[in-house]
């Protein structure tokens, strides 16, 4: 599911679409001096890799937007007290926390979704705990960012909407969607994929829901001839058991993107290689190791790899294995097992095709 989720952003939004996060002045608010007195507006633009530095150092790295890029400029602009609460818009996206359908406990495999989220919804700066509210922690992690280059806050914390007369102070752009992908694929990152599929639906359809991005991405993915009537999508990771998709749809997605470069090349080169992410112990020796762009998926007791083989003599393949076995052990070996025969040129029709 997340080679459609990434088709589905990669059409919809473009390769070089950025998310934009704001800081803005309320439409009453004042500068005196050197304070802004007022309300000040953290708006969210449904950015999945808004971060603290502690936090991206940690699990992001270059990654990540920074927070503090929010803050730098009002201190160069001379501000140093900020008089007036912070006000959290995350209004961006809707307020359904989960992907449709999910149970409760499905937040042990995805952060649950705002279109503010900081540090991917995590509690301070691990992995532990998640916020008890995402607006109210990005507000928090303003105000800290701001005390860290030596700016006062005075004022409390709420989540709000963020007015049409509203003042412009600050902004961050997130890395691009394509450099997304490359950081959502490798390690098949629940979250971000859901955060984009939300996204998909705020920006090109207008209303920020799973189900407005799925809507999109399928009609985007239809009008190419790539999905099929039986196909179904639900959520935007794959974690629903009610996403339907053959192997039949995956190879024309692989094969419509290794035609189509302007989408399709930062889709193929977000797939991991063999021995990094997902495939870290697999396909690490052999013809496949540098000749295989591929993705994993699994779900309860079924095994996917899915993706683009250059064999020796030059040959191409979009393949999909999807697995439903009770021995996933087995599963992965045979779908390793296939992968290398092409890349090998097993396969290979003489002269080329």
């Amino acid at each position: 599911m997340k080679l459609v989720t990434s088709a589905g952003a990669l059409l919809e939004l473009g390769p070089r679409y950025r998310f934009t996060t704001r800081l803005q002045a309320g439409p009453g608010a004042a500068l005196r001096g050197t304070s802004v007195v007022g309300p000040v507006y953290l708006t969210g633009g449904g950015d999945p890799l808004l971060a603290t530095g502690a936090y991206a150092r940690r699990y992001l790295g270059a990654r990540a937007t920074p927070m503090g890029a929010l803050v730098r400029p009002l201190r160069r602009l001379g501000i140093r007290r900020i008089a007036g609460p912070i006000v959290a818009d995350e209004r961006v996206f809707d307020a359904r926390r989960l992907g449709p359908g999910w149970p409760s406990d499905y937040l042990s495999y995805s952060s649950p979704l705002s279109g503010l989220s900081t540090n991917q919804g995590w509690a301070g700066n691990a992995r532990r705990a998640h916020v008890s509210s995402l607006p109210i922690a990005a507000a928090e992690r303003l105000r800290a960012a701001l005390r860290g280059v030596r700016i006062a806050h005075s004022g409390g914390l709420r989540a709000g909407a963020t007015p049409r007369a509203a003042v412009p102070l600050a902004e961050v752009r997130s890395r691009t969607v394509a450099a997304i992908l490359r950081s959502m694929n490798p390690d098949s990152d629940n979250f971000v994929a859901e955060m984009l599929t939300k996204a998909v639906g705020a920006h090109a359809a207008g209303r920020g829901t799973t189900a407005a991005g799925t809507a999109r991405t399928a009609a985007a993915l239809r009008a190419r001839g790539i999905l099929d009537g039986g196909d179904r999508l639900v959520d935007g990771s794959g974690l629903s058991r009610a996403n339907r998709l053959s192997a039949t749809s995956l190879v024309r997605l692989i094969a419509a993107a290794d035609r189509e470069r302007a989408w399709g090349a930062p889709l193929i080169q977000s797939m991991p290689r063999g021995g990094e992410g997902t495939l870290a112990r697999r396909l690490r020796r052999g013809p496949a190791t540098k000749r295989v762009r591929a993705k994993t998926g699994y779900l309860g007791g079924v095994s996917a790899l899915a993706g683009r083989v250059v064999s020796r003599r030059g040959q191409r393949y979009a393949f999909a294995l999807l697995m439903r076995t009770g021995d996933i052990a087995g599963a992965r070996a045979t779908q390793d097992r296939v992968v290398s025969l092409l890349a090998a040129g097993a396969e290979d029709l003489p002269g080329g095709a």
